[in-house]
């Protein structure tokens, strides 16, 4: 008895690791120089969906429709050129010391700086729109004010004043990047504040495209079960991309840990043919505004009502802290089951319950009335939207147990 209990406890640990090695080695591909962080140069996101391609197919499933493909168009802003910054002739690093914000355009020489800051807040705006105030570039500097009102001055006029000259804005917390689907006048560009304290000008090389009609797509694929109805698994696979094809955003929990479970799952419902059909839907730009999930919904390509469920995996590469679902608190009877069967087979250390919420893929199903989680680790490593969300650092801590979780919650319906 001894030595069948010692064969079941090595049987569940070498299947742990199995789980945990295939998602390390999905996000490594993922996150590789290869895939130029999964946006719009270089053809990063065409890269990662032909990937994705060769796994639908690696995995037996078939196509909705003649391809795994649902082409669609975005418009977004990009940074594939130049993008130097140079204060008292000392180059920033992007990534590290400045970033262009998402919005930002483009601008090339040296400009004279004008501050902006809690000591003449309320006269210089004031100045700039009916004087015509001759401003170069516009430092705003928002360190030691803690109005909320007169915060919201600043983010208020910021994009007003880059229609008429580029605008610094000190940030001394973490640079985060994203992606838009505009472009401004002018740069917009976010600075630690020790690299520009007292400056008096700036050198500018700044190159953004805005990309207009640009194609992208989702991918999607199923794997048929015995019962119309279907469960969807789905995660986003594109990410910030690259700056100038010198600054990568790797994306690592973000979200080629969610792709891992994706495929995880594919696997193991290839191998284990599924009551219902299992879908499996990879979309494309939802760093830009969850616009591939909602081209989506609105050209579905079976009715939405043959949804059972859907599950979205987003970030999935932690787990010290647990799991949150988004959505618990109005498909409670689902909840319940999933929290129940944490409960019952001591997966994940805590499952929290969260509300209705526009952070993910789920959001527009959820606004058809589709049934839905959005589902999230906790805990962990903290880099997000940066350029240290790297796959060798993304411990993947729970994304056994996880996968099991889902799994068994899956076998409920």
């Amino acid at each position: 008895m001894r030595t069948l209990f010692s064969l079941i406890i090595t049987l569940i640990a070498l299947s742990s690791f199995s789980q945990q090695k295939f998602g390390k080695e999905v996000v490594s591909v993922l996150t590789s120089i290869n895939f130029h962080g999964r946006g719009y140069t270089n053809s990063g996101a065409e890269i990662a969906a032909d990937y994705l391609n060769t796994q639908f197919s690696k995995y037996g499933l078939n196509p909705i429709g003649d391809s795994f493909d649902q082409a669609f168009e975005i418009d977004v802003n990009t940074f594939p050129g130049k993008c130097g910054i140079s204060i008292n002739g000392k180059a920033l690093r992007p990534g590290q010391d400045f970033l262009p914000d998402p919005k930002c355009g483009s601008a090339k020489g040296t400009f004279k700086l004008t501050w902006l800051n809690k000591s003449n807040f309320t006269s210089l705006p004031r100045k700039i729109e009916i004087d015509n105030m001759p401003v170069e570039a516009l430092v705003i500097d928002t360190r030691g004010i803690i109005s909320k009102d007169t915060l919201r001055f600043f983010y208020r006029f910021r994009d007003y004043f880059s229609t008429l000259f580029p605008v610094i804005w000190i940030r001394d917390d973490r640079l985060m990047h994203s992606v838009a689907k505009t472009q401004q006048p002018f740069p917009i560009i976010k600075v630690k504040g020790e690299f520009i304290e007292n400056a008096e000008s700036i050198d500018l090389d700044i190159e953004a495209v805005l990309l207009k009609k640009f194609s992208t797509r989702n991918v999607i694929g199923c794997i048929p079960g015995r019962r119309k109805k279907k469960i969807c698994i789905s995660a986003h696979y594109d990410h910030l991309g690259e700056i100038a094809d010198t600054v990568v955003f790797p994306g690592a929990n973000d979200n080629a840990s969610g792709v891992a479970m994706l495929l995880y799952l594919m696997k193991y419902y290839s191998e284990n043919p599924p009551e219902y059909t299992m879908v499996f839907m990879a979309f494309g730009a939802e760093e830009i505004g969850i616009l591939g999930s909602k081209y989506y919904v609105e050209n579905p390509l079976f009715p939405l009502k043959e949804i059972r469920f859907l599950i979205n995996c987003d970030i999935s590469g932690t787990g010290d802290e647990g799991i949150t679902v988004v959505n618990g608190t109005i498909h409670k009877k689902q909840f319940k089951k999933l929290a129940k069967i944490n409960i019952k087979k001591e997966l994940v250390s805590k499952v929290n319950v969260r509300g209705r919420a526009a952070n993910s893929d789920h959001f527009w199903f959820t606004q058809r009335q589709v049934p839905c989680f959005f589902i999230y680790t906790l805990g962990g490593i903290k880099a997000y939207h940066d350029i240290y969300d790297k796959g060798e650092t993304l411990p993947l801590t729970a994304f056994s147990n996880y996968s099991q979780l889902l799994i068994e919650f899956i076998s409920t319906f």
